[in-house]
């Protein structure tokens, strides 16, 4: 990121026309070092470092009333943050070991070569530069998180115009923050070229920011602007996004929110909540867009979109259990929600307020529908394109449908059970699941299993749980039994292991020791 600090100095020299030849040399090395007062002697020059609390001491060695090596070792005791630099017009060894042990940035001796100051001032100043960037980033961090910041007062910050951007890669997660891929997300942050975004130089005065926010796909850029600046912060804004854009490829839409009035530090937290409340407002899902704040798009009435006419169809649709009508009728609804780009908030309360609609007219499934809509939101936040995020909503809702017709046979249900069961056997299943799926009383279901099977359906499920385990033990040695009773469907290690011995006759240590003996 570039500079545009500038630098306190202090010179501390006897010799008046060395102290002067030395203020303008450094001027002229580097101009963000500002000699802003200078001293003839050690006494002079604690009192002004008291004063100014430069961030670079220039000092000499010999001087009167107090030499330099005690002005460091006072400077150093008060001030331990300022860098010293020691000037003397001999090299002295005793002098270079009192100073190193005092802490000094370098050593110079008069008179003083313009190459060496020069590679003194550029390492004191990418020292400086750090420190700022570390102290500011931490004082706009505790501002937008609604903390008043230390040391904000004295800050350079309260100076500056700023300009926010709230960026967020893909749909917002805030019903699903724990399906975040927050390694991938932090590479992927990462490896974006900041400074070429921001068309940035080390000649530009600017100062930009990246902070973190509340979930992983979502940040905010702070840049400081010049009210003179003849390039609009729409046009930035829009280079900004098109770049992210670009670099993100078809992996994430970009999302941009922004406003079109630079403000200043004390307005910095209220402007970022604004920015929140937009970003969850009016971000559109699978869809890279800029949100303007001061000239936003047009709120959304989501009983324009869901009105009553179509409540009622899918009202009569369920009562008339026609599950397969039902499903087309969605359909129809959700293309017509493709074309007029639902905001994500208005999305998922529209779809919300389907299922419990539809699952409060079946009188039955009550917690499915809380199932369902845990899924809708997981859907949404992680899905980057908009048809498959329809698709698999309807295919969601459609999978807790009750089956459309009754079975012919007692055999056709075996079969149909038999298949869930085999499809399935790794998710959580009991009886009461599969007679609701399948609208059969529970006692009949493992009736009519039993017959067919020979066992019931959850003696079947535990045979298929542990014929899996065995295949995972002897191909995957290096699984611990812990993954892989939760990958079977066993929520506990201690019950799997119990089960499996009993099916086995083996633990599962003692099978993995007997496969490794049997392999060739």
């Amino acid at each position: 990121m570039p500079s545009g600090y500038t630098f306190k100095v202090l010179v501390a020299e006897d010799e008046q026309t060395i102290l002067e030849h030395i203020v303008e040399k450094i001027g002229y090395t580097d101009p963000s070092f500002h000699v802003i007062a200078t001293a003839t002697n050690g006494e002079d020059a604690l009192e002004l470092v008291e004063q100014h609390r430069p961030d670079v001491l220039f000092t000499d060695v010999k001087m009167p009333l107090m030499d330099g090596i005690e002005l460091i070792r006072l400077v150093k005791k008060l001030f331990p943050e300022i860098h010293v630099v020691i000037l003397s017009g001999f090299d002295n060894f005793t002098f270079v070991q009192q100073a190193l042990k005092l802490g000094v940035s370098d050593y110079l001796l008069k008179p003083i070569i313009s190459e060496n100051l020069r590679d003194t001032l550029h390492e004191i100043k990418g020292k400086l530069e750090q420190r700022n960037m570390i102290l500011e980033r931490a004082i706009i961090t505790q501002d937008l998180n609604g903390i008043h910041p230390v040391h904000s007062e004295h800050s350079a910050l309260q100076n500056e115009m700023f300009v926010l951007h709230l960026i967020c890669l893909g749909n917002l997660y805030r019903y699903a923050a724990n399906e975040l891929d927050t390694h991938s997300l932090s590479k992927i942050w990462g490896m974006l070229e900041w400074s070429q975004l921001l068309n940035d130089d080390r000649r530009s005065t600017t100062k930009w920011w990246v902070i973190d926010e509340k979930n992983d796909n979502v940040k905010f850029l702070i840049t400081t602007t010049n009210p003179n600046q003849s390039e609009s912060t729409v046009n930035k804004t829009l280079e900004i996004q098109k770049g992210i854009s670009r670099f993100m490829k078809d992996a994430f839409s970009v999302t941009l929110c922004t406003h079109l009035i630079p403000v200043p530090f004390g307005e910095l937290w209220e402007m970022s909540q604004s920015l929140r409340k937009c970003l969850g407002k009016f971000l559109v899902p699978c869809q890279s867009s800029i949100i303007t704040f001061g000239d936003l798009p047009q709120h959304q009435d989501m009983n324009s979109y869901l009105d009553q006419v179509t409540l009622n169809a899918i009202q009569m649709l369920v009562k008339q259990r026609k599950f397969d009508q039902l499903v087309q009728e969605l359909a129809r609804l959700f293309e017509g929600w493709k074309q007029n780009n639902l905001t994500q908030e208005t999305l998922e309360r529209a779809l919300v307020q389907i299922v419990r609609f539809i699952f409060l007219h079946l009188e039955e499934h009550n917690q499915t529908a809380v199932e369902i809509e845990a899924r809708i939101y997981s859907i949404v936040a992680t899905t980057n394109h908009i048809d498959t995020l329809y698709q698999d909503i309807l295919q969601l809702i459609g999978e807790h449908l009750p089956v459309h017709q009754k079975l012919d046979s007692a055999k056709e249900l075996y079969m149909r059970l038999e298949e869930y069961i085999r499809l399935n056997f790794t998710k959580p299943i009991n009886v009461e699941h599969l007679a609701n799926k399948f609208q059969f009383n529970a006692s009949y279901i493992s009736r009519v299993f039993k017959k067919y099977q020979g066992v019931p359906p959850l003696q079947h499920l535990i045979s298929m749980r542990i014929q899996e385990a065995k295949r995972l033990i002897k191909e995957k040695p290096e699984l611990d039994f812990k993954d892989i009773s939760e990958i079977i469907g066993f929520n506990n290690q201690h019950y799997f292991s119990k089960v499996f011995r009993s099916r086995v006759g083996l633990n599962p240590s003692e099978y993995r020791d007997l496969m490794k003996s049997n392999r060739p």
